[in-house]
């Protein structure tokens, strides 16, 4: 396994602890969210349900806030070799509105 593919696992499983996190504190009825990571040609796609979480760079490892299903917005939120993994803006809806 590369060090992307490792930083890439890592940051998966830190998005879904934030998620699942939230909804035991905040809605402890509602049912655990299904999540997938789907590889496209220039990023990976971090979905949960139906919606998309983020998307992933595979050039940089840049964070990208989800514009849309198909496309990211342009300024990253994180990095996935960062000393947080990245998780450090995500929320548990996605990565955190640049201010």
């Amino acid at each position: 396994m590369s060090d992307f593919d490792s930083a890439l696992a890592s940051f998966y499983e830190g998005c879904q602890r934030i998620n699942e996190t939230h909804r035991a504190e905040h809605y402890p009825k509602t049912a655990p969210a299904t999540w997938r990571l789907k590889r496209l040609k220039k990023r990976a796609r971090v979905v949960c349900n139906s919606s998309c979480h983020c998307f992933v760079d595979y050039a940089t490892g840049d964070v990208l806030k989800s514009a849309g299903w198909n496309r990211p917005a342009d300024h990253a939120g994180g990095n996935i070799f960062d000393d947080a993994n990245g998780l450090g803006a995500m929320g548990p809806y996605g990565p955190a509105y640049l201010r």
